[in-house]
């Protein structure tokens, strides 16, 4: 009985360490505001999410649209007024006027990187039986009070991604940042969406580019 817990809870322990090598982290490099535009106060933001793939634009610019009206910012993601493809620019100033949007946020991919990580076998073993010394089988039994998985090589991928706001009134630039996003094997990069933009609307929070979140 004690050697069945025992397995029991190192499959558990070998599972819990499984999920925890596939798990993505977004982090921000680099950051930077303009000193003059603390406290600015944008009443209504465009999301832009630079990708040919419309349903992670979607995704990505509703959730930022989301994050920002939860801090009395009026958002608009960009997909509902511009289809696939590049954005026309006077078409797109045009509609920015119409909106009465103030500023702009656009995020785009800069860089993509590709490695493997090389995951030796592990080994483990559960306690011997009081047995061990008493006899053969106690000696034979031991061999199967030992687990072991596999080596593996699992393919990672990094993803370098730049935001910027703009301010549309002058259409000068007024924060920006460079994050990295780590996204283990069998991951989708949709998963990490809310994670990145919780991470980069803190840091305009932190740089007074946005309000608080209630």
């Amino acid at each position: 009985m004690k050697l069945r817990s025992s397995v029991r809870l190192s499959l558990a322990a070998l599972s819990i360490a499984t999920l925890a090598s596939c798990t993505a982290s977004t982090e921000l490099t680099n950051s930077w505001a303009d000193p003059t535009a603390a406290n600015r106060g944008f009443k209504k933001l465009v999301v832009v999410g630079v990708t040919p793939k419309m349903s992670a634009r979607r995704i990505y610019e509703d959730t930022f649209v989301q994050d920002l009206q939860k801090r009395g910012v009026t958002a608009v993601p960009s997909y509902t007024f511009a289809t696939e493809g590049q954005l026309d620019k006077d078409a797109a100033m045009a509609k920015l006027k119409e909106l009465g949007a103030d500023g702009v946020i656009v995020t785009r991919l800069i860089d993509q990187e590709t490695y493997q990580t090389y995951y030796p076998p592990t080994y483990s073993s559960v306690a011997a039986p009081s047995a061990y010394y008493g006899g053969w089988y106690g000696y034979y039994s031991m061999g199967y009070s030992y687990m072991s998985t596999p080596g593996y090589t699992e393919e990672n991928k990094v993803f370098r991604l730049e935001t910027n706001l703009y301010d549309v009134t002058n259409d000068k630039l007024t924060w920006s940042a460079l994050t990295q996003t780590t996204i283990s094997a069998g991951e989708a990069p949709e998963t990490q969406i809310k994670p990145f933009v919780d991470t980069i609307v803190m840091d305009m929070e932190k740089h007074k580019i946005l309000p608080r979140g209630k």
